[in-house]
């Protein structure tokens, strides 16, 4: 991607900058110089809105640079501080921050800039092993059972977040815009695989976390196991997400960092026995309707469509850095095709079932009539039984057209 003249205005001890290439485009907001000392945070912070509890009275700072932005520490009187700045901003994390369960480690507050964060500050706690770290352990050492149990607090964790955003707020699929944000994707990428689906009822739109990562998960003092909310990936800066996604998309998103994991891995354990355990941990906590079979369906999207989401946005920052093919999420992008002709196939066999469904019950009711007319002479219902018997075994092959959930597609 090469640098263009941005229009863009920025906040005062900002600059804006973009980039284009390859279908593909990224504005985002930096630090005009990097911080170095207390006048250069107040000279960031002097425009922007802070929200919750923020820092004051710095006495030093240092600056990394990260692959989703700066990040400072800072040194005050009351103690350390850690503030990250989003270069391509988010939506705002105070809602989530709100909603998040106590062991959860959330922004203490932040900085805004007409509603977009900016900034993000937290006070800096003793640190712990990040489940990550813990999972390639478990995986080195092919121990499945230790492995399941870790997946299974992680699944429970992201499960209670989601129990209290269905409090907070949800709405019903946004049908329309998810399948648009796939067109969109697909068409950056000039892909061959185009998916779309019927989203069921079942996953309703929601505060959702977004980008998910076993590094973002770790324990408190109480031994609880929490979510590190922080800045999104690459990816939302260089396709912004235009509308609030379900639940399932969250979970999604940690099901394909575990593929990664996997992949990167030598275990001897299935990949099937890992989702599964970290699906039936979520499934304990989420609500029952965001966890039922028919969410999970890959007939009116499931999991699996946003796990090729995912598979699709890191490729889109491959592109956009030029570093190869991401595996494993290429291999699931093009077993898609084969597993869309199957999902087309079926509907074939949704037609059936449902035709002989219908004809079934009219069959029962001319039944009826006959019986009526006959005042109580016994006949036996022939064709209508043969019809649901028809319609019950098209219905089940129609459902197992679908693959399992926990069944990884690459």
């Amino acid at each position: 991607m090469v640098e263009i003249d941005s229009q863009s205005k920025a906040p005062s001890g900002f600059v804006s900058r973009q980039f284009r290439g390859m279908q593909l485009k990224l504005s985002l907001i930096e630090p005009e110089s990097e911080p170095t000392s207390a006048e250069d945070w107040s000279s960031l912070i002097s425009s922007l809105e802070p929200w919750g509890e923020t820092p004051s009275e710095i006495e030093a700072l240092t600056c990394i640079t990260t692959e989703r932005g700066p990040v400072l520490t800072l040194e005050t009187s009351s103690g350390r501080w850690t503030a990250e700045i989003l270069p391509w901003g988010s939506a705002r994390m105070s809602p989530r921050s709100r909603i998040a369960p106590p062991e959860f480690c959330t922004p203490n507050g932040g900085y805004t800039d007409e509603g977009t964060d900016l900034i993000l500050v937290r006070r800096i706690n003793e640190s712990a092993t990040d489940a990550h770290s813990v999972l390639v352990d478990h995986l080195s050492r092919s121990d499945e059972s230790a492995a399941r149990a870790l997946l299974e607090r992680c699944g429970a964790a992201l499960g209670r977040f989601h129990e209290a955003a269905a409090e907070e707020w949800t709405n019903p699929p946004d049908q329309k815009r998810w399948n648009e944000r796939f067109h969109e994707i697909e068409g950056r990428l000039k892909a061959r695989s185009l998916w779309r689906a019927p989203f069921t009822r079942g996953a309703p739109a929601t505060l959702s976390i977004g980008d998910l990562r076993f590094s973002m998960f770790a324990q408190d003092q109480t031994g609880r196991m929490g979510i590190r909310l922080g800045p999104p990936r690459l990816a939302d800066g260089l396709i912004p997400p235009d509308a609030n996604m379900p639940a399932i998309r969250d979970l999604a998103s940690l099901l394909h960092d575990l593929s990664r994991v996997h992949h990167r891995s030598s275990t001897d354990i299935e990949l099937l026995n890992l989702r599964a355990a970290l699906m039936a941990g979520w499934a304990s906590t989420a609500p029952d309707q965001w966890s039922s079979k028919r969410s999970f369906s890959a007939h009116t999207g499931g999991v699996v469509i946003w796990e090729y989401e995912q598979a699709l946005l890191d490729v889109v920052e491959a592109v956009s850095n030029q570093s190869g093919s991401p595996e494993p999420a290429v291999s699931i992008i093009t077993a898609v095709p084969v597993l869309q002709q199957g999902l087309f196939n079926a509907r074939i066999l949704s037609a059936g079932w449902m035709i002989c469904a219908i004809f079934g019950g009219i069959g029962v009711y001319n039944w009826i009539q006959i019986m009526l007319m006959l005042e109580g002479t016994m006949i036996i219902p022939t064709i209508p039984i043969v019809l649901f018997s028809v319609a019950f075994l098209l219905r089940r092959r129609y459902l197992a057209a679908a693959p399992a959930p926990e069944m990884p597609i690459h």
